[in-house]
């Protein structure tokens, strides 16, 4: 189905709307069909949007568009200290499926961040990359990192599954392939 230019309009006004739940339907509205003419708007609510929950809702919609200009925005993003932490963590999650090299870097930088939201979501995306560089650090969030992200768990039983993840993971990952690079 392709969205019309009324339909983008009110997504985007969906997105940045003064309900939180309202913000997250319209990001599930972009995932059920992502339209890369929605790319500029959703950068823009990303850096502009009114409240956090709106630059949240378009982190977490932005995962399904995977273009260059929304991963280097979702790092950009994960970096800013001055931006709230549960908008970092959304971009943190974003960036597990559908980065470049660099995203690995800016993840585990992001273990150490003061947010538990961002090191939570570090956590998990450097787990689904299988990132081996991640084990020293994942290993010490596991044995002091008790606080816990609200309707989740605690950074550190993500963590502990992180390090599962990475364990597990095919050897073809451990040569230094992630399977979820799409921009190297």
């Amino acid at each position: 189905m392709t969205v019309t230019t009324d339909q983008r309009r009110r997504i985007i006004t969906r997105l940045n709307g003064r309900s939180q739940l309202e913000a997250f339907e319209a990001a599930k509205a972009i995932w059920q069909d992502p339209d890369s003419k929605l790319e500029r708007p959703l950068l823009a609510t990303l850096r502009n949007g009114h409240r956090p929950f709106n630059r949240a809702a378009a982190a977490y919609a932005m995962q399904i568009l995977r273009t260059s200009k929304t991963i280097i925005a979702l790092e950009r993003t994960v970096a800013n200290k001055s931006e709230n932490g549960r908008v970092r963590g959304e971009a943190a999650e974003a960036l597990a499926h559908g980065h470049r090299k660099r995203s690995h870097e800016v993840l585990l930088v992001g273990l150490g961040d003061p947010s538990k939201d961002v090191r939570f979501w570090c956590a998990f995306a450097l787990g689904q990359m299988a990132e081996r560089r991640a084990i020293a650090v994942l290993t010490g969030l596991v044995a002091t990192d008790k606080r816990v992200v609200r309707g989740w768990q605690s950074v550190a039983k993500e963590a502990a599954a992180a390090l599962t993840d990475i364990k597990a993971a095919r050897k073809d990952w451990r040569r230094g392939r992630c399977k979820f690079c799409v921009h190297n």
